[in-house]
This record gives C-alpha cells, structure tokens and sequence, in this order.
C-alpha cells in the first residue's frame, strides 16, 4: 500500500521560498560563496620562446611568445610562422581583443619530464593566403635546460588538422 501525503507540495514550497529568502542577503552573505567551491587555483608559472622548429617531412616554424599565468589571469603574446606558404598564427590581446588565451598548465606531459614544460590553449588569428580566420590552438613547450640543450615545442591546430613539433633551434624558457 502507498501512502499518499497531502499538502507536502505546499510545505514543500514554502521550504523552498525560507531556504531562497535566507540565501539572498543582499548586505553580502556572511558564508562561503558557491563560485569558490570546486574551483582549483589557477596554475600560475611563464612559458617563452624563440626560434624554429623543422619537423621530419614538415615546413620550417618560427615562433616567438611569452605567455605568464597568475592570480589575475593569463597574459602574454604569441606569434608563429610557416616559412614554407607564409601562414601567421598571433595572439596578442592587447593589440586585438578577439585574441586572448585560454589556459595554462604548469607542466606538459609532451615532455620527457612533465615538470621542464608547460602548455597554454589560446584563441589566435590565422592568416593564410591572405584570409584571416579566428582559430584556437595548443603550445607545448619544454625547456630542457640552458641555451642549446634540445628544447621541444608543439604547436596544434584542431580545426585545421595541423600539428607540427620538434627540436628548437632558439631557446625555450619556463619560469
């Protein structure tokens, strides 16, 4: 036999509305806000860059960037090219505000060791053959020590299947 409660929609209701109405303290809640619940901090650390790469079987990029993450957000520039067709990949808020970067992680695990590199997912400028298109992308970076010790970089474009990564001639440094 099932019971059946009348009137609970009603109480249930007026729960709701005390539970709503002692939630909305408009002088600021003396709690903890939910916004900061189940948020990790952000990875904070800078990843930069100059030089090129020349993968097996692939064209010669060239790149340039400085990207910083800390408690205020992520930061930075980032500009590559493709020596072969000419192509340009840029993203510097500051300059064009439809450009901005998106994360950053402290390591990489397209490193042999994870903690020598970091990552960061930016929304980027494509020009090629003279179109711009609005583009994100992935670097992966690794500094394997000082100037000349084969520093690794990655540089992934999902929209347009493009990927290229190699050894750097330049330097890469994390901080």
């Amino acid at each position: 036999m099932v019971r059946k409660i009348r009137g609970s929609g009603l109480a249930a209701a007026s729960a709701l509305f005390v539970v709503a109405a002692a939630c909305n303290d408009s002088q600021g809640p003396q709690g903890p806000r939910l916004e900061g619940w189940g948020q990790p901090p952000p990875q904070t650390g800078e990843l930069s860059g100059v030089g090129e790469i020349m993968p097996p079987g692939g064209d010669v990029i060239s790149f340039a960037f400085d990207v910083k993450s800390d408690q205020t957000g992520i930061t930075g520039t980032f500009a590559g090219t493709d020596l072969s067709n000419g192509a340009t990949l840029t993203t510097d808020p500051a300059g064009n505000p439809a450009t901005f970067f998106i994360a950053f992680r402290s390591s990489s695990s397209f490193c042999a060791v994870s903690s020598h590199g970091a990552e960061f997912d930016a929304q980027g400028v494509l020009v090629e053959s003279g179109v711009p298109s609005t583009v994100t992308y992935t670097v992966k970076a690794c500094d394997n020590g000082t100037l000349g010790s084969m520093d690794t970089f990655d540089v992934i474009i999902p929209s347009h299947g493009f990927e290229e990564s190699g050894t750097v001639t330049g330097d890469i440094v994390k901080q």
